[in-house]
């Protein structure tokens, strides 16, 4: 008669799974996925430009150079409680989003638009930095 003592470790399921390398994914953020989701916005050539971080200041002032007033005035808050002196096309992203959320928590209609409003000059101001990334002019 034989004694066999089954060991979890060395043979089984669970061995074989340890030898089975993980992938590893990339965790995007579900703003850029929104984006990337809708075929008719502009997209960035190179995935990388999403997190590319511009001076706040800079762009400021490219956009009043071209007259874009209200983009420049998005470009000053939109963000900023991230990161106070830079700016990236991901974070303009996340603050339309958070827009988006707070439209569906407010009170008057006056306050949905506003919140609507400033959720399209954000998306435009998002679309221009994307023109500008892909014309290497950010």
């Amino acid at each position: 008669m034989e004694l066999s003592f089954w060991s979890p470790g060395s043979s089984g399921m669970q061995g074989r799974m340890s030898t089975v390398p993980m992938r590893s994914r990339v965790v995007r953020d579900p703003a850029r996925v929104r984006w990337e989701s809708q075929p008719w916005r502009r997209q960035l050539r190179n995935p990388d430009g999403f997190e590319a971080r511009v001076s706040r200041a800079q762009l400021v002032a490219m956009l009043l150079a071209e007259n874009l007033d209200v983009d420049a005035e998005v470009a000053r808050f939109a963000g900023a409680s991230e990161d106070a002196e830079h700016l990236t096309i991901l974070q303009v992203l996340r603050f339309a989003d958070l827009l988006t959320r707070r439209m569906h928590l407010a009170e008057s209609d006056d306050q949905m638009l506003q919140l609507a409003h400033l959720r399209r000059n954000t998306e435009d101001l998002a679309e221009r930095m994307i023109e500008w990334t892909n014309q290497d002019r950010l």
